[in-house]
């Protein structure tokens, strides 16, 4: 090795002789600043460095090849502040080691996705998949090649403010054959990517991978509260579709069952379509779900609905001869899956019952409602809806207006007593029995 002193300009720089490869590189140390030197390769590449002792050890920081964007001047500057940085006890070459392997927002993902499920046992493997759509179809691509260690808490607001306003919506084709994956951004999607985003970071610092979580301080504006649901005359009208359609053979009567179990049950939609006879108990009057097909088990872990003697009734109907407890309530026409493509139907039975902006989930909200209105306390409300507390429950009270006008009138007319027309046979009936009369379960 070839090594020489001499001021470090651009002349000096040039006039050094490539070295053959037998005489490996050749060095220049600078005479100004005791340990910055240029190192030359058999290549020709030109590298400006810094030597420097950190304790017993002598290490090498590499500052970066001659041309753009280090001058001399630049790298000598580059190496005096690396110098400094010694002086104060930091060691520049293992810093710059750490930050070239430390883990990327991409492989964050992967590690999370990867790793994540063992981790969190309680969570169902819907909701991973979810979470995983979220963070490759909307972070990878912002954030995906940055060190996740390096992300700053104004690159994260500024990642969010992007979904939101649809700069990650795409419209491509997906790996099925003539499928289309459409991704599309908003507010919606850019919280529940906000809340997936930040718990990602907060398992990343809880293995050791992550230092800390540029999301937790990312604000957005609540989400508007969609006060949909039905009156006890809406719902009748609803049946009164379903039936209809049925009877017409209009729609698959596996839809109409799945829709009226629903609106029986305030269930969340995947726990009936998903539903095996395994987890029918028509003797105890109960669905039994193991806690990875719901959000909420009980004390033993599973998730007990309640049923009602109509949604006892539909089952019973649904029962083949000959089952297997593995086989669903709702089977697929064609395959081995359950029912899919229940929100069609579902429109299909609104717009025949005249109802607008009403979503295959308002009818949990309505079961909720109807709860209310039939004095229930919000502690049974949350534990027929597999809440997981009272607490979360509270918004269904609000849900309908009914029983705060019913509580109003109550108070009115001890105090000031009116005569008021009797109310419509029905009306004041529990839901359950608006629905059998409606069914003629």
């Amino acid at each position: 090795m070839e090594s020489r002193t001499a001021r470090i300009t651009k002349r000096t720089v040039d006039a050094v002789a490539t070295p053959t490869t037998e005489a490996g590189e050749a060095r220049v140390w600078d005479t100004d600043l005791k340990g910055f030197f240029l190192r030359v390769y058999p290549s020709g590449r030109r590298v400006y460095a810094v030597k420097y002792r950190l304790g017993p050890l002598q290490r090498i920081f590499t500052i970066g090849v001659h041309g753009s964007p280090y001058t001399p001047e630049m790298a000598r500057d580059a190496a005096d502040a690396a110098l400094r940085r010694v002086a104060e006890g930091e060691d520049p070459a293992t810093i710059k080691k750490e930050a070239r392997e430390a883990l990327t927002v991409s492989a964050l993902i992967d590690r999370y996705l990867e790793d994540g499920p063992a981790t969190k046992p309680s969570k169902r493997p819907s909701t991973w998949g979810t979470d995983g759509s979220n963070l490759k179809r909307h972070i990878l691509p912002l954030l995906g090649r940055k060190v996740a260690n390096a992300v700053s808490k104004a690159e994260a607001a500024k990642a969010i403010s992007d979904i939101t306003v649809g700069k990650t919506a795409v419209d491509e084709k997906s790996e099925k054959k003539r499928g289309r994956a459409i991704v599309r951004g908003g507010a919606g999607i850019a919280r529940r990517t906000l809340a997936t985003t930040a718990a990602m970071f907060a398992w990343g610092m809880e293995h050791g991978l992550v230092k800390a979580n540029p999301f937790t301080t990312v604000k957005l504006g609540r989400a508007p509260v969609l006060e949909r649901f039905l009156s006890r005359e809406e719902a009748g009208r609803l049946i009164d579709a379903i039936n209809a359609l049925q009877a017409a053979k209009e729609v698959n009567p596996a839809f109409c069952d799945a829709i009226r179990l629903l609106l029986l049950t305030g269930a969340r939609k995947t726990e009936i379509l998903g539903l095996t006879w395994s987890e029918v108990d028509i003797v105890r009057k109960v669905l039994l779900l193991p806690p990875e097909r719901t959000k909420a088990g009980g004390s033993n872990g599973n998730r007990r609905i309640n049923l009602s003697p109509p949604a006892l009734e539909i089952l019973a109907k649904r029962r083949p001869a000959r089952v297997k407890p593995t086989d669903f309530v709702f089977p697929a026409t064609r395959g081995d899956g359950h029912i899919i493509g229940v929100r069609r139907a579902f429109a299909k039975a609104c717009a025949r019952a005249g109802l607008d902006g009403v979503r295959i989930h308002d009818l949990r909200h309505s079961f909720a409602s109807f709860a209310v209105a039939d004095g229930a306390s919000l502690f049974l409300i949350s534990k027929l809806l597999g809440q997981a507390s009272a607490r979360t429950a509270e918004r269904y009270a609000h849900l309908s207006g009914d029983p705060l006008h019913e509580a109003v009138a109550a108070i009115g007319n001890r105090l000031m007593p009116t005569k008021e027309p009797a109310p419509d046979e029905g009306t004041d009936r529990p839901f359950g029995e608006v629905i059998q009369m409606q069914t003629g379960a």
